[in-house]
């Protein structure tokens, strides 16, 4: 993932480089996202009739050539779109391909396990594209910043397709490569999706507001604080995975179900007050902000765990595919959604527009419990 955040990372200095007016970047920035949504529901589901571990290699080595594109290539809006592309059909075809060709390897607790690990991975990848590229580029310029987020996918590529064993994808019923109705079929894996959906769209807004927040609540101080408000937030990500790990072995211990009840309760009451305590003290605040985020990534691992648990295993791909199209997508509105509170309530200037925009994700977040008693339910039904 070294070349995900590398176009939001170098954009100050992209942008002029290239040309670009704002909507042309933000178009660029979002074409990650936007290859990806369009390339997994292919990629994803052929991993059920192929070694997962060929398509993840092929689609490392596409990612590597976007992120090298940018270096020797990308000049303008059209050829940085382009390898903006190619970076995320790369990860449509590494992502839930690496979680197939892992859980396809892995038996009893392991595979929940390491379900978890791989998916708290996604949050230490993003964070560390932006530290590998922002720090190479302050030193050697962008265009070398490229070429050392470029040489990621290709290792990773490499390691995969030479280290894995190979696997052949257990036989099923011949169907349409975009066919997710033996996944909608499953009733837990329902619950988990409906799970997920809630804890997405908390978790995406976040990720996007969090260093516009921390910026007003700097600029409310008229005060220089500790740390930049970017740094504060990249380190406060980085505890979402960690608690995403520590949740899913807290849920083999006392269950799916308890985690992910606990899990949208403690992240949305944090919701419904953080953004009214932006006046606080800053360490005070950036407490908060920690606690909160350990909150939303707490039932992270133990959801895609149980997504992976419960999926039958001739359609585990498909499976993986639905969830994480789910958390992407519900990840493109909820910014969009966040923003609209936002300048409803008055803006980006208005303490109350800030409070009332996170406690619209605590609403939402919430209803992650109901599919999470929905499943408490199932297992205490008799067999």
């Amino acid at each position: 993932m070294t070349a995900f955040s590398g176009f939001v990372t170098l954009l100050p200095v992209l942008a002029p480089e290239f040309g670009l007016n704002n909507s042309q970047a933000g178009l660029i920035g979002g074409t990650v996202l936007g290859g990806y949504v369009l390339a997994v529901p292919f990629l994803g589901p052929l991993t059920d009739r192929i070694d997962a571990r060929r398509v993840y290699a092929a689609a490392a080595l596409l990612a590597g050539c976007g992120a090298l594109g940018f270096s020797f290539f990308a000049s303008g809006f059209w050829s940085a779109l382009l390898c903006q592309a190619l970076i995320g059909f790369g990860l449509a075809g590494t992502y839930v391909p690496g979680m197939k060709a892992l859980t396809d390897r892995l038996q009893g607790p392991w595979q929940s396990r390491g379900a978890a690990i791989y998916g708290a991975t996604f949050g230490v990848g993003a964070s560390g594209s932006l530290v590998l590229t922002g720090a190479v580029a302050g030193a050697f310029g962008w265009q070398a910043a490229f070429l050392a987020a470029g040489a990621g996918p290709l290792l990773a590529g490499a390691l995969v397709a030479l280290a894995l064993e190979p696997v052949t994808p257990r036989a099923a019923a011949r169907r349409a490569l975009l066919d997710f109705r033996p996944v909608f079929r499953n009733v837990a894996v329902r619950s988990f999706l409906i799970g997920s959906a809630a804890h997405s769209w908390e978790l995406h807004a976040t990720r996007a507001w969090l260093v516009a927040f921390f910026t007003f609540a700097a600029g409310l101080r008229g005060e220089s604080v500790p740390l930049s408000a970017a740094l504060t937030v990249a380190v406060i990500y980085l505890l979402g995975p960690v608690a995403s790990v520590v949740g899913n072995e807290l849920s083999l211990r006392f269950g799916r179900p308890t985690l992910m009840t606990v899990g949208p309760i403690l992240s949305a009451a944090a919701s419904g007050v953080i953004g009214f305590l932006a006046g606080w003290p800053w360490a005070a605040l950036v407490a908060v902000a920690a606690m909160h985020m350990v909150f939303i990534g707490i039932d992270a691992g133990a959801m895609t765990a149980g997504v992976v648990s419960a999926a039958e295993p001739a359609y585990r791909g498909a499976t993986l595919t639905l969830h994480s199209l789910i958390g992407f997508g519900t990840g493109f509105v909820s910014p969009m959604i966040f923003g609209v509170v936002l300048d409803l309530a008055g803006g980006r200037g208005e303490l109350m527009a800030w409070g009332l925009a996170f406690l619209s994700l605590g609403a939402v977040a919430i209803l992650g419990v109901i599919p999470a008693r929905r499943l408490a339910g199932q297992a205490a039904k008799p067999t």
